[in-house]
């Protein structure tokens, strides 16, 4: 109690970003730093550090990373599949690697990547943490009952969230009242916490599960099966006639992701970087996020370089219904706190089957798909439907292009792209798109501006890198022809972002991003279509002391501006501190932040490092201050203890949010609780 009085009276006199600077800079002389760990958590923080992403994109994203990480990809048996996994490799780099050790032979250490003129400084420093350098067999080895029992690896996790704080939702409510609103309370505790199981031999086979309840949700009476949410896995991986196998909850993606595209897309950003690179193929649905899964079974068949891919799957999923016969919204949050959302949990199955042939070789690949699919009550007039995609892909030294056509129930969307390698290591990529305004694909993500409909775009990006200095930038102009939410006629808007890297020496690395959005949307003071002008700014520095500590400090602007409204502005300032004690056994993050919105318009979105397997980006708005810290402790090999602590302060208010989500306070403080055993 009295660590609470003292944290609030800190933050209401605005005293906490100094006070928790001056602490950390005492402390910063004391402790020798384990460099490789941190190194890595910082690696892992600048790869996920991209606002589009959506939580359970960046939370995929971060599995596959730390995946990646701990089993890493011998560089010298590396073939595009896998290298294709990583998603900062633009295809030449892949190719040249790939050609480099075709060329030369095995490499001898990770330095030799220096002698690949596409793999900028940066790139390399990112790659070490993914790759290493191991025999190169004359055969791939086959798989051994032996050695996969061996030299695979399990990790059992799990996670216990506490809010210290009680929201409306679970506070007392009479039963007379729950008769009359029985929305109002929750049906379990304000816990969350999830169990995962995972074993995994070199990514060639994983097997595992995941449990997961969100906080609000009933464990176990209310539900009989106990956890909310499960996510059974069965994956295999061969070089043979059997490629890919997956059984339970699974992710597919085929072609550029108009049809069938489970998984999670990287957005517009991927621009700055590839043409948004096709990565075709199977993995497990390993997260606990309830939605981008298929629950069934995929097979891949292979032989040369054809491939050969069948899938069939019966997903329940929630809706809201109109009566009992029709559905009139898909529900994709995974929320079954109350009686409402309790009563939409799983009224809906989505039976799916598709059918896959591609070919690849040399640069160039080419495939098609058929996609079947039945929903077990009409949405929108129809029960069934049908699709059909063909796609293409061709990489040369100096141009990329890639594209798909798609048909659902005869509605037409497609997407086309060229990249262009110019000289002094520029590179400019185009990108043109029109969907349908009927098309309606449940599986479809793909580059948009919102959904894969009613859209017509084109998006231009430049990028450039020499030496320590890396700048890029995408203009992005799209139309939408026919009315949707918040315009009731056709619309056009248009993106544009520009942003730089660079590295001076090797101590401070400086980032800056600008963003301007401009979209038309309904205005009622002038009864027609306005734009809207949103613009966002983040500039980041990031310091490694003599010491050993490393700092990082962030500026942020946001801009909203609108003819119907005032105009708001909002900041945001952060400092975070990480390091590690006592011979690498604890390791420390602490970030602080500071931030004065006009309205929630002009929110700022603050990335805040968190527990593994874990996206954070905190949207702040109105006047307040965060601070969060995170501990990891490690008392033996294969076991990790990992605590996150979080407190937000506003000035502005004296309670959080509203309905059941109301907390009664201008403050809310969390801990979050992990434990990681491998064995």
């Amino acid at each position: 109690m009295q660590s609470t009085i003292l944290i609030n009276y800190i933050m209401k006199d605005r005293l906490l970003i100094p006070v928790l600077a001056l602490f950390l800079a005492q402390g910063a002389q004391v402790y020798p730093q384990n460099s490789t760990e941190n190194s890595w958590d910082n690696v892992l923080e600048r790869l996920l550090s991209d606002e589009e992403l959506s939580a359970d994109a960046g939370s995929e994203l971060a599995e596959l990373y730390t995946s990646l990480h701990e089993q890493p990809i011998n560089i010298n048996t590396a073939v595009t599949d896998d290298l294709a996994l990583l998603p900062f490799l633009t295809d030449r780099q892949i190719e040249d690697i790939e050609a480099y050790v075709y060329i030369h032979g095995a490499m001898k250490s990770l330095g030799e990547l220096q002698l690949i003129s596409s793999l900028d400084y940066d790139t390399r420093q990112i790659l070490r943490h993914f790759v290493y350098v191991g025999e190169k067999p004359h055969e791939k080895p086959k798989i051994n009952l032996e050695d996969v029992l061996r030299y695979g690896k399990n990790e059992l996790m799990t996670r216990v969230d506490v809010p210290l704080y009680v929201r409306d939702g679970f506070k007392y409510h009479s039963p007379e009242e729950l008769q009359r609103y029985p929305n109002r309370s929750y049906l379990g505790s304000r816990f969350s916490h999830s169990i995962r199981y995972s074993f995994n031999w070199q990514q060639r086979i994983r097997v595992g599960f995941t449990a997961d309840k969100d906080a609000g949700e009933p464990f176990f009476g209310r539900n009989r099966a106990g956890y909310d949410f499960y996510s059974p896995y069965l994956y295999y991986k061969g070089s043979g006639t059997l490629r890919e196998l997956a059984v339970g909850k699974f992710k597919i993606r085929l072609g550029r992701g108009l049809l069938m595209s489970s998984g999670f897309s990287m957005g517009k950003s991927a621009m700055l970087t590839q043409t948004e690179r096709s990565v075709e193929g199977l993995q497990p649905h390993s997260s606990t996020s309830e939605t981008g899964y298929l629950s069934g079974a995929a097979v891949t068949f292979g032989r040369g370089h054809t491939a050969f891919t069948l899938m069939a799957a019966c997903t329940p999923m929630d809706a809201t219904l109109w009566g009992d016969t029709l559905i009139r919204s898909i529900k994709t949050d995974g929320y079954h706190r109350t009686e409402l959302e309790w009563s939409k949990k799983h009224n809906i199955k989505l039976q799916t089957g598709a059918v896959n042939v591609r070919y690849r070789f040399r640069g160039l690949s080419y495939g098609a798909t058929l996609l079947a699919e039945r929903l077990s009550m009409p949405w929108d007039g129809r029960e069934k439907s049908l699709g059909a995609s063909a796609y293409w892909s061709l990489n040369r030294p100096m141009l990329g292009t890639t594209g798909e056509l798609a048909l659902m129930n005869g509605k037409p969307a497609v997407q086309g792209s060229l990249h262009l390698r110019l000289p002094h290591d520029c590179g400019l990529n185009m990108s043109l798109r029109y969907y349908s305004p009927a098309y309606k694909a449940l599986h479809a993500s793909s580059l948009a501006e919102g959904d894969v409909t009613n859209e017509t775009g084109a998006l231009f990006a430049l990028t450039h890198s020499r030496r320590n200095l890396k700048a890029a930038g995408y203009l992005d102009l799209f139309m939408h022809p026919e009315p949707r939410y918040g315009a009731s006629d056709k619309s056009r808007g248009m993106d544009v972002r520009v942003e730089a890297d660079m590295q001076a020496g090797r101590r401070d690395a400086f980032y800056l991003t600008a963003r301007v959005k401009s979209k038309q949307k309904d205005c009622k003071p002038t009864g027609q279509l306005e734009y809207c002008i949103t613009g966002r700014l983040r500039f980041r520095w990031t310091h490694d002391s003599r010491s050993g500590a490393q700092w990082r400090t962030q500026l942020l602007y946001t801009r909203y501006d609108f003819i119907a409204e005032p105009i708001t502005n909002g900041w945001a300032l952060t400092q975070s501190w990480s390091r590690s004690l006592f011979n690498e056994k604890l390791s420390v993050t602490a970030q602080a932040a500071g931030f004065r919105t006009d309205s929630y318009d002009s929110n700022v979105s603050v990335y805040e490092p968190g527990l593994r397997y874990t996206f954070n980006f905190i949207t702040l708005y109105g006047r307040g201050a965060r601070m969060a810290m995170t501990l990891k402790y490690k008392p033996c090999d294969g076991i990790q203890l990992s605590m996150k602590a979080g407190s937000t302060c506003f000035f502005d208010r004296d309670e959080i949010s509203s309905s059941q989500q109301r907390i009664d306070s201008g403050h809310k403080e969390d801990i979050t609780v992990q434990m990681i055993v491998k064995f």
